[in-house]
């Protein structure tokens, strides 16, 4: 193959010599289309017509002259018939098919012609990447000095002259964006403001449960305000990266907060005793208290719990003025001893105390636990 790869492009036999060549060597046939296109240039022949030349030879006949056009046209994919490609769609997983959507329009209908259903989206975004994963499988868009790199599972990095937040977005909204996607649990991380809820959901978005990070109360509030309210049954949020004057309140106000079953807030200081009232619709909640007289406070706690017709259970993290873990304060209100003695490795000194609710048959379940940075108090509605 010393020929010059001029010559060799205008000349069809030597084009084939050089596939010959190729198949002579027992080279696989992506290796042997990599070297006939280092050796007489990329533009020579496209991979399709190597393919049928390199099989041919492979395959013992030796007719450079062979007459393709008396062959049938070959088919394509968009040739497939419906029934098949509905077949082949059904064996891929939602994430497989926003790839095959993607492809042609002939496609995108069959691969929309299954409900997207996913357990779990994450997206990610900072000042330097883009990242998310759906289901088990992770993208990311990373800054670079000039435009990004795009990384897809099972795939080479893909370099954009694009800006980074852009070019993810051109793979992750149409994901989305698609009819009557079905998604149990969405996480939002965004570490930057230009993002608005346009840019990346649709309208309704209908997930499950949600988790919400973001550093301004107005910025949680307008994708939550995307999400469709009564069918969010869970939700998570934080904002302790925000600063203290922002309104938290702004929250509360939305029916999505109103309308959930479950809520876990992360502010960055904690509830009073009377905040709890925010909470009085809710199955399930999980929030930071603060407290200056836990002795005082706990009885309220108990008492305000009970007022609520829906409750289950919830999670209080508990600090007490200067001293974060009121775990005496708390045994004291409840009339229980705290355990002494030695505590075994990775475990925690804790208090557990029942209440019976008057004229009923149930009662509320207490289990105080000192942990490393916080006495965390379970309560449970039990039978």
């Amino acid at each position: 193959m010393e020929a010059s790869s001029d010559t060799l492009t205008v000349n069809h036999h030597y084009l084939k010599s050089c596939i010959y060549y190729e198949v002579l060597q027992k080279k696989p046939i992506f290796d042997s289309y990599r070297n006939f296109c280092d050796t007489v240039g990329k533009d020579a022949m496209d991979y399709p017509d190597f393919q049928f030349w390199y099989y041919r030879f492979y395959h013992g006949s030796r007719d450079f002259d062979y007459d393709r056009s008396v062959d049938p046209e070959p088919k394509t994919l968009v040739d497939i018939p419906v029934v098949i490609m509905k077949k082949i769609s059904n064996y891929l997983d939602p994430v497989e098919r926003t790839c095959l959507r993607i492809m042609n329009r002939a496609m995108k209908n069959v691969a929309d012609s299954f409900p997207p259903v996913f357990e779990n989206i994450q997206v990610m975004v900072s000042d330097w990447s883009i990242t998310w994963t759906l289901n088990s499988k992770r993208f990311s868009c990373k800054n670079e000095r000039r435009g990004c790199s795009l990384s897809k599972p099972n795939c080479s990095i893909e370099k954009s002259d694009e800006y980074y937040i852009k070019k993810g977005l051109e793979y992750l909204a149409p994901v989305l964006k698609m009819p009557n996607i079905q998604v149990k649990h969405f996480s939002l991380q965004l570490f930057d403001e230009t993002l608005n809820p346009n840019d990346l959901l649709p309208v309704p978005f209908n997930p499950k449960s949600a988790f919400i990070h973001c550093r301004s109360t107005n910025k949680v509030v307008q994708f939550l305000s995307a999400m469709t309210p009564g069918h969010l049954e869970s939700l998570g949020i934080d904002v302790s990266s925000a600063e203290r004057r922002e309104n938290y309140g702004i929250i509360y106000e939305t029916d999505q907060f109103k309308q959930a079953k479950n809520v876990e807030l992360k502010p960055v200081w904690g509830f009073n005793v009377e905040d709890l009232a925010i909470f009085s619709h809710l199955k399930k909640f999980k929030c930071h208290l603060r407290s200056n007289n836990a002795f005082e406070d706990v009885p309220r706690i108990r008492d305000t719990v009970l007022t609520f017709e829906n409750f289950k259970s919830c999670v209080l993290s508990f600090s007490s003025g200067f001293n974060r873990f009121p775990m005496r304060g708390i045994a004291d209100a409840l009339g229980e001893e705290i355990p002494i003695g030695p505590i075994a490795e990775r475990e925690h000194r804790t208090i557990t105390h029942r209440y019976c609710i008057p004229d009923s048959n149930e009662c509320l379940k207490f289990k105080i636990t000192e942990e490393q940075w916080q006495c965390r108090v379970l309560i449970v509605k039990v039978s």
